[in-house]
């Protein structure tokens, strides 16, 4: 007789094996990309945060008289950071450029985000004092 079509038992639990064997490995996987997502998630986050302080600091400081009363702007609110908490700070990083009162004509302004078993962002940006 001729050959029957179709598939034997033994064909068909060797396919059910290797397709078992693929879910588990790509199942495996899904942890380690939901992690990776939220990771990513905060990076992003922060980095929009710090972006937004930065351009208030750019506002602010557009005016000499704010510049040279070197108030900063409020941090970040840590609700929006997945429980990051943002601390701003500044500096004259070059102490011989100053003003004949003797303020900066330069400050850096440096925002660090840091949390509980997460890495820390630093944020640095330097500005110039503006012409009156």
């Amino acid at each position: 007789m001729g050959s029957e079509a179709g598939l034997t038992l033994m064909e068909v639990l060797v396919a059910l094996a290797i397709f078992t064997g693929l879910s588990v490995a790509v199942l495996g996987l899904l942890p380690t990309l939901f992690k990776v997502n939220r990771s990513n998630q905060t990076d992003q986050e922060v980095t929009v945060a710090a972006k937004a302080y930065m351009e208030s600091v750019r506002t602010a400081y557009s005016v000499q008289a704010a510049f040279d009363a070197g108030t900063l702007p409020a941090a970040p609110d840590t609700g929006l950071l997945g429980g990051l908490t943002c601390t701003p700070s500044q500096s004259n990083p070059v102490a011989a450029w100053t003003t004949p009162a003797g303020g900066p004509l330069l400050r850096r302004v440096t925002l660090s985000c840091s949390g509980s078993g997460q890495p820390t962002f630093t944020f640095t940006l330097d500005f110039g004092r503006p012409a009156s």
